[in-house]
């Protein structure tokens, strides 16, 4: 299916709701976007999982980085809306502490 990214860019805050994969052939168009969203001055980033279904390593990697991009420019990036095979790959994995929006 692919990955469809759209973002609501607020003042310094921005929401990234994706759809689909992420996946080693679609993991780039979302580094593109929250490395943009970053690098612009957002201080806050939120990015929306509800409609992911799938998430591999290079996925994962992609999460890893674009947090760490964020962290060193004062800024946050976090992930909401993670269920099923992606909140478990997230749990499993650990990032879920770093990355999973509490409510």
């Amino acid at each position: 299916m692919g990955l469809a990214l759209q973002t609501t860019r607020t003042d310094d805050r921005a929401l990234v709701t994706a759809r689909g994969s992420i996946d080693l052939h679609s993991s780039e168009s979302l580094r593109g976007c929250l490395v943009e969203l970053v690098d612009a001055g957002h201080t806050e980033i939120v990015l929306d999982l509800t409609a992911v279904d799938f998430c591999d390593s290079s996925g994962l990697n992609v999460l890893v980085r674009a947090y760490k991009h964020a962290r060193a420019v004062n800024a946050a990036l976090t992930v909401t809306g993670a269920y099923g095979r992606v909140e478990n790959v997230l749990r499993t994995t650990g990032l879920d502490r770093f990355l999973i929006r509490q409510s």
